[in-house]
Formats: structure tokens, sequence, C-alpha cells
């Protein structure tokens, strides 16, 4: 069984380094693909300052919907923990979650249509190519940080399940 652990991290091993150089290699991409696009795009300085309106805006009302979905989530986890978990107000509160998730992809939705009024159509060609390569990368990352995560978990989990060795105590 050590050996095929062994073995197993062994395999692992130049695929955890190589995911974890490209994150050393790649200090913040989203900056970089924002100044892409700008290239990209060609934008006036009018479009710059309204689509930079337009991302404060989002911005505030995305932290304001992600701050009600996590309070609403800590609410549900406190629900479970009663002694006679209310099934009705379970429900209810999923339906309040999903809601709030709902509107998160809605406001992203209308920045974009609002961000594509302001282009010419020209422009919009490349919006529309460059948003759809965007939204594949940033899914790929998710991806990715969802199984590291994953992984993280199950190498701790295997840590806490052996029994203390004789150096610890």
């Amino acid at each position: 069984m050590k050996k095929v652990l062994i073995a197993v991290s062994l395999l692992l091993l130049p695929l955890c380094l190589s995911f974890a150089q490209e994150r050393l290699n790649r200090p913040n991409s989203s900056t970089d693909n924002r100044d892409r696009f700008v290239r990209l795009l060609k934008l006036t300085d009018e479009q710059k300052k309204s689509i930079e309106s337009l991302r404060f805006e989002l911005g505030k009302r995305s932290v304001d919907q992600q701050a009600r979905g996590k309070t609403a989530r800590l609410e549900l986890a406190e629900m479970f923990k009663a002694e006679q978990p209310n099934q009705a107000a379970i429900q209810k509160k999923l339906a309040e979650i999903s809601q709030l998730q709902s509107v998160q992809r809605v406001l992203r939705v209308d920045h974009w249509f609002a961000v594509n009024k302001l282009l010419t159509p020209e422009q919009q060609k490349i919006w529309k190519k460059a948003s759809a390569r965007l939204w594949a990368q940033q899914k790929a990352s998710i991806i990715r940080g969802r199984a590291a995560q994953i992984m993280r978990k199950g190498r701790n989990a295997r840590r806490v399940a052996q029994p203390p060795g004789p150096m610890e105590r």
C-alpha cells in the first residue's frame, strides 16, 4: 500500500509543480486581460471613462450581493445545527440563496450588454470574441482552483487520520 501511495505521489508531483509554476508566472492575469482588452478595442477616452464607471457600479452591487449570499449561507448552516431543523425554513433559505445567485448572474449580463452598447460595431465583434475566450479561461481557472482545493483537503484529511508518530505528541 505504501508503495502505491509513493508511486502516485511521484506521478502527481510534476503536475502540481507545473500548476504552481503557471500561477507564479501570472501574478495578476485579470489586470493583464483588462489591459489587453483595452488595446484590442482601441477605446476612446470617453469610452474608457464610461466603462470604468460601469465596472465600478458592477463592483459595488456585486460586493453587496456576495455579502448577502455569504450571510444567507451562514444562516443556513446555523439552521441545520438546530436541535429540530425546520425543513420549510431551510427550503426557504435555499430559495433565497438561489435568488441571490441569480441576481449576481443577471448583474454580470446587464454589465456585458451595457458595455456592448458603448462600443462601435467593429469593437463589438472584438468584444464578443475576446469575452468568450476570457469566459472560458475563467471557468478553467475556477476548475483548477477547485481541484487544488480538493487536493489540499484530501492531503490534510489523510494527515489527520494518521496516528501520531514517535516525534508527534
